[in-house]
């Protein structure tokens, strides 16, 4: 009689082991191993883990480079997710940890004491992997191997920070929201997250553009402030704004949509078209924005230019929508640009009352069509220069039959058309974890661009996450 062989796990099982490694990490902070909290999720890890025992006979959970994998499995994340993939990347990482390998044969008693074992460790050792690996000796655990992390890559760690500033934005913004303003006190940290967003736009201003891409339904509008935050301070950063003002416009695009706290969600998220009385309560979030930001504390004395943003920033920039009564003839700079940025996000994300998000480069298209009415027609042209011909996150087809990812934009005018590229799929449409190439690459030979982009296409058709990409950067 011959015994079936279990068919190995797939990633959906690598995915629910990694989610319950975590849970057990999360929960062994809270309560003792004993709690019928930790046991009952102690019972679900286990249970996950004994899916690879008995295909595989272990389980290898590694962090390579950018990336975690598990039996070389690799773990996709999304923005949903992605904390799990950081809590287990600073879980290992701070003990120098690269790989960490469970054998068959590890039971409840041995599972327990190791999670209990990295919850009491030191990592302000001097070699916290060293004085792990000597524990684990020790206490003759016979289960659980770890091998050493390899050097860490200076630009994964820049991507790290990037994302990490990124989601403490949208973090801060939902406290700022829920407080009304008023519970704020320490608004230092707004002010630091702002300075954050100006050195990581001038350490790496295309991976930034690239994390803009992430377009999140349930979270939209803090989403959204963020992303109109980092385009806002870039944009000024090219019109040739100083610090102070940059300080001071990231803010008033950080906070332009504080008012739609006020609007029910029936209204925010109506999958048809509003009707009169919800179109009015939907145009008074300008209002209740200004009055919000007003309550803020720590912000008194720097609110002025982020009132007047909230107020303005959906007014036209020939002043069309603006009330008659109105003696002012020009809106604010800061109202202009965030006016810009904010239209082009909020174009480029799906939502329940849009059949389909517009691609950036129909985005700008669009917008370049109303320049001089709607768009201030200067500010609008350095912002196209700004995203580029090819805007990172576009989803390119080439002249080769490759598809690939912008991943950053030419900032040479001449050259904008020759952004650089993350190939996707080969020439035979195959999916490919490609190399990053440079579309001004010249043939030798021939004396001409080796490839050439033919046009873009629309990622929502293909099923490809935009965001996913950048975000795999930086884990």
């Amino acid at each position: 009689m011959t015994t079936e062989k279990a068919p190995s796990p797939d990633a959906k099982a690598a995915g629910e082991t990694l989610f319950r490694f975590y849970i057990v990490l999360k929960i062994a902070k809270i309560h003792e191993p004993n709690n019928i909290i930790f046991q009952e999720q102690l019972h679900r890890f286990l249970a996950s883990l004994d899916v690879f025992f008995r295909a595989q006979g272990r389980i290898d959970l590694q962090i390579r480079r950018n990336a975690i994998f598990i039996n070389r499995t690799r773990v996709k994340f999304s923005y949903a997710d992605y904390h799990i993939n950081q809590t287990i990347q600073a879980e290992l990482g701070r003990r120098g940890i690269g790989t960490l390998t469970l054998l068959r044969g590890i039971d409840k008693e041995e599972t327990v004491r190791m999670i209990v074992l990295f919850g009491g460790l030191d990592p302000s050792a001097d070699d916290p992997f060293d004085d792990l690996q000597v524990r684990l000796q020790a206490q003759e655990f016979s289960h659980v191997r770890i091998e050493r992390a390899e050097a860490a890559d200076p630009d994964t760690e820049r991507n790290r920070q990037s994302a990490r500033m990124y989601f403490l934005g949208i973090s801060h913004l939902k406290a700022v929201g829920q407080t009304g303003g008023a519970g704020v006190s320490n608004f230092h940290l707004t002010k630091r997250w702002m300075q954050s967003i100006f050195n990581h736009i001038a350490d790496d201003e295309s991976f930034l553009y690239g994390l803009t891409n992430i377009k999140n339904y349930d979270e939209y509008t803090l989403n959204h402030s963020v992303n109109v935050c980092i385009l806002s301070v870039a944009l000024g950063r090219r019109l040739g704004l100083t610090h102070g003002e940059l300080m001071e416009l990231g803010l008033s695009a950080f906070l332009h949509d504080l008012g739609k706290v006020e609007i029910p969600d029936r209204i925010l998220n109506k999958p048809g078209a509003l009707n009169a009385e919800e179109r009015t309560i939907m145009d008074r979030h300008a209002r209740f924005g200004a009055e919000r930001i007003l309550q803020i504390q720590g912000l008194r004395g720097q609110s002025g230019r982020s009132v007047t943003v909230a107020f303005e920033h959906h007014f036209n920039a020939d002043l069309a929508r603006a009330n008659p009564q109105r003696k002012k003839r020009h809106l604010n700079l800061y109202s202009r640009i965030v006016k810009i940025t904010d239209f082009f996000d909020a174009v480029t994300t799906p939502r329940v009352y849009r059949r389909r998000a517009f691609t950036r480069e129909e985005a700008l298209n669009m917008m370049n069509h109303r320049a001089g009415t709607e768009f201030d027609p200067i500010i609008l042209k350095a912002f196209i220069t700004m995203i580029g011909a090819f805007p990172v996150g576009s989803l390119a087809i080439l002249d080769t039959g490759e598809i690939g990812i912008v991943v950053e934009s030419n900032p040479l005018i001449a050259l904008s058309t020759r952004p650089r590229i993350k190939l996707i799929t080969d020439r035979n449409g195959e999916k490919r974890d490609g190399d990053g190439v440079d579309l001004t690459d010249v043939n030798p030979v021939t004396c001409r661009f080796k490839r050439t982009i033919i046009h873009t296409l629309d990622p929502e058709k293909y099923g490809i996450r935009i965001a996913d990409y950048f975000l795999s950067q930086a884990i």
